[in-house]
């Protein structure tokens, strides 16, 4: 496997939101982010208890961008300037060319069609900027809006894995999606 270098979040614009890397002065908003269970019902991590924790889970994130394993990003709304979720490139393979994809929203904001336009702007600068091969995602097979938000990219579901994650107390299962820079390229010239 190649070297990991550090990475960074550049900015990534949309018709409403700025992808920007995450701030450790975005705590109190990741803190309310990451502490509603129903934001975070289908989220692989148990919830967040005090904004000391999202403090230390931002400076782990920056951390883990320094070192080359991830992409963190804050979505901000254009309109507020205020952060209202986050989505990453993470699990970098560089030999292998691939990175698995995350995102979350704060349930506010569902249904507005804003997880859309991040896709386009991560999934683009993957496949554009990065030169990835591959893009994968693990999703709660539960969670229809994550699957279908996966299928609209076209990514097409690769696999099932039963019990994966012990998380909110329980076992859950999960989705393996994968998503190819080919397929995405078709998508982009076909009419």
């Amino acid at each position: 496997m190649t070297p990991e270098k550090a990475r960074s979040a550049p900015l990534l614009h949309t018709a409403r939101l700025t992808l920007r890397e995450l701030r450790i002065s975005d705590a109190q908003a990741i803190f309310s982010l990451l502490s509603d269970h129903e934001t975070v019902r289908y989220w692989g991590h148990e919830l967040l208890g005090d904004v000391a924790e999202a403090e230390t889970l931002i400076r782990t994130d920056l951390e883990s961008m320094a070192a080359g394993h991830c992409i963190y990003w804050a979505i901000e709304d254009d309109v507020t300037g205020n952060p209202i979720g986050t989505c990453t490139l993470f699990k970098f393979d560089d030999r292998n060319r691939r990175a698995e994809v995350g995102y979350i929203l704060n349930r506010n904001y569902w249904r507005r069609g804003l997880m859309t336009e991040v896709m386009a702007a991560m999934i683009a600068y993957a496949f554009d900027s990065l030169g990835l091969h591959r893009l994968e995602a693990d999703t709660d097979p539960n969670n229809a809006a994550s699957n279908a938000l996966l299928e609209k990219f076209g990514f097409r579901r690769e696999g099932f894995f039963r019990e994966r994650w012990w998380v909110h107390g329980k076992w859950l299962d999960s989705d393996m999606w994968g998503l190819l820079q080919s397929e995405y390229r078709a998508r982009q010239d076909s009419p």
